[in-house]
């Protein structure tokens, strides 16, 4: 049977917020909970994703304390076929309205069968945040992702941004939990570049700013996806 992962980190001992949010999901999704770690010098993304292939990781969930560093999560997390999920110690499970900023990057249509899975097995609405873009694509994106969320009869509404598709997930992060949103889903960066690497990765940022739980989603063309 497929697991919800926890990620217990030998150098961050906090995971209980992270158990009580995989014992939820586990339940809605009908799943398996486990935990796993790995040894200070075997933390690497190529071991990382290993073990999730190997434990039929469904999601992995990594608890963000006050010291957690941030940038070292995200590189372990670089090569999962999985979602992986970030939570704040002593944030309740609730993942009533999920926040989903849709940009015109291909990659972004991966995030309609995670969120999907959301709005059927917990019953979330989804909140989908369009981009101020003058050519179609995001348009594009986010039309098939209303199609699919059709075809579930999900609860979806809409909200325009006014920030452009390179920044509405930025945009979304602020705004979300304003807007009654209890997740975020954003997508992870293609590659790190230069200016990731000296100011930090769009993801790094984000994370730094808001307390809700936010999963990422790698932009790779063999996904696992949260359920059939």
């Amino acid at each position: 049977m497929r697991k919800i992962l926890i990620f217990k980190d030998l150098q961050n001992y906090e995971y209980q917020t992270a158990n009580v949010w995989a014992e939820n999901l586990a339940q809605k999704f009908q799943y398996e909970k486990d935990f796993f770690e790995l040894k200070k010098n075997e933390q690497t993304a190529e071991n990382f994703a290993q073990i999730a292939e190997e434990q039929d990781a469904a999601l992995i969930i990594l608890e963000l304390t006050q010291n957690a560093d941030i940038q070292r999560y995200l590189n372990l997390c670089r090569d999962l076929r999985a979602p992986y999920l970030f939570v704040r110690p002593n944030t309740d499970f609730n993942v009533e309205k999920i926040a989903l900023p849709v940009s015109f990057l291909i990659e972004d249509k991966e995030k309609a069968p995670f969120a999907s899975a959301f709005g059927r097995f917990c019953g979330s609405q989804i909140l989908i945040y369009a981009p101020k873009d003058y050519g179609s694509k995001a348009r594009q994106n986010i039309n098939q992702m209303k199609t699919l969320f059709n075809s579930f009869s999900l609860d979806y509404a809409e909200k325009q941004g006014k920030k452009g598709s390179f920044d509405i997930e930025r945009e979304t992060a602020l705004n979300a939990e304003l807007d009654g949103c209890k997740m975020l889903i954003i997508s992870a960066s293609r590659e790190y570049g230069l200016d990731d690497i000296i100011f930090g990765s769009k993801e790094k940022k984000i994370l730094q700013k808001i307390y809700i739980p936010t999963l990422l989603i790698n932009p790779r063309a063999d996904l696992y996806v949260l359920c059939d």
